[in-house]
């Protein structure tokens, strides 16, 4: 908030407010959000800062308020994938629901972000990864950064490589990687004349699977961005694959931008 010259609200969600221990747990939520106002307070005595306790679920509450947030921000406790996807995870439901960009951070990482810093943005030609490699432009205009783009491919099971050696036929790879990397050279340019940026861009054009090559290059990046298609109503409570499982394992935060037009709908 303090970078992007913006004020800061501080949401809690009331889960239940009519339980039998309402009173509870009202003076515990309000003395938590009352500990945060006062050290984001005292970190940035400048920064505007106001706390919001809201009746509901903390997914529905989050992606509430992100209609008209500028950025979401929330922690994941790092479960891994399979117990996220049993018990239910806030960060997974809030990115596919929000109506602006989520960053996830995950325990550990660091978020003091240094000049010189890295940011990654995995792409693959759809509508929604190009707002993503906006989107990271832009975070890496205004962090005086470095960005990696990052498109990740894989024959489909049926051609796969081997087999077709044993039949007979050959895969020119290298053709195939020189008109990708055109094709992606060109949303860069076109990505970069849009936002007005001028950032060191590098591309990365591997044979591997996109989560694996995304998870490659951010090994020491200080964020990655990725896109997800919302599917709206039940549906959108589901990440992409892809986003989905970067988010459960990447150590640096995470940015995780929707596309515009898909809004969720009840």
């Amino acid at each position: 908030a303090v970078e992007r010259g913006t004020g800061l609200e501080i949401v809690y969600a009331l889960v239940d407010p009519l339980a039998a221990d309402a009173d509870d747990t009202l003076n515990q939520a309000s003395a938590l959000l009352a500990r945060a106002e006062s050290q984001a307070r005292a970190a940035y005595p400048r920064l505007a800062v106001q706390t919001t306790m809201v009746p509901g679920g903390a997914v529905s509450t989050l992606s509430t308020a992100s209609q008209t947030a500028e950025l979401l921000v929330v922690g994941t406790r790092g479960h891994g994938a399979l117990a996220s996807l049993l018990l239910g995870s806030t960060s997974v439901g809030v990115s596919a629901r929000a109506s602006c960009p989520v960053v996830v951070v995950p325990p550990g990482a660091e978020v003091d972000y240094r000049y010189g810093c890295q940011v990654v943005v995995g792409v693959d030609g759809s509508d929604v990864s190009t707002e993503a490699l906006r989107f990271a432009l832009r975070e890496t205009a205004r962090l005086d950064g470095s960005l990696t783009v990052v498109h990740g491919w894989q024959l489909p099971a049926p051609l796969d490589p081997m087999a077709l050696s044993a039949a007979g036929y050959t895969m020119n790879f290298t053709v195939f990687e020189e008109r990708t990397r055109k094709y992606i050279d060109e949303l860069v340019e076109q990505a970069r004349a849009d936002e007005a940026v001028d950032v060191p861009v590098g591309v990365r054009i591997v044979y591997e699977h996109p989560v694996q090559a995304l998870l490659d290059a951010s090994r020491y990046a200080d964020l990655v961005v990725v896109g997800s298609h919302g599917r709206g109503s039940v549906a959108g409570l589901f990440l992409g694959s892809v986003s989905q499982s970067v988010l459960h394992r990447s150590a640096a935060p995470v940015a995780v931008v929707r596309h515009r037009n898909d809004d969720w709908e009840e």
